[in-house]
């Protein structure tokens, strides 16, 4: 049991540091200095490589908007796919890449695996992504049919399971919109 207790605090340790790193690269991407943008996609990649998912969306971001890198539509694609499969996926990943097949921003768009990509970022708890759904199951779109049941148990179950304060907002306004409550509630 020791053993498995050394190995558990030695992952979360390898973890933490890779989490920094991850952040502190994404900030470098900012920078106005060329070498610094180029130096942090290198190890963004690098990181990559290694497997984590965080990075491949963000060399992902950097092919496709050329930060740091020439841009590369081609392996852009390769390293966001790369992160929505990869174990954890990357919940930004699985968001941008549903978004784009959802509004068709792809030539093999397909809305609805769009719809589940979201879904999955949703559930594994990005907020913007659940802040999305509610928004396509309310309102629908040409391949989506409305739910208000469904967005409200989402956005119910969210704010249960996350404290942000856009998610309560979102909440009020949608309860405020779809009034009576009762017609949403379960029967």
């Amino acid at each position: 049991m020791i053993g498995t207790t050394k190995l558990s605090h030695a992952v979360d340790t390898k973890s933490r540091e890779t989490l920094l790193r991850l952040a502190s690269l994404t900030r470098d991407l900012s920078s106005n200095d060329d070498r610094c943008r180029g130096n942090a996609y290198r190890d963004l990649l690098e990181l990559a490589e290694e497997g984590s998912s965080d990075a491949m969306f963000q060399v992902a971001r950097c092919l496709n908007q050329g930060i740091g890198v020439e841009v590369d539509q081609v392996k852009s694609d390769h390293w966001l796919r790369l992160a929505c499969v990869t174990n954890p996926p990357s919940k930004v990943a699985l968001y941008s890449f549903g978004m784009q097949n959802l509004l068709r921003k792809r030539p093999d768009a397909d809305p609805m695996l769009g719809l589940n990509l979201i879904e999955r970022a949703a559930t594994a708890g990005y907020v913007t992504a659940i802040l999305e759904l509610v928004k396509l199951l309310e309102n629908g779109t040409a391949d989506i049919v409305p739910d208000l049941r469904r967005a409200y148990r989402l956005l119910a179950g969210a704010i249960t399971d996350h404290s942000d304060m856009k998610l309560h907002e979102a909440y009020l306004s949608f309860v405020e919109r779809n009034q009576p409550l009762s017609t949403l509630l379960d029967s």
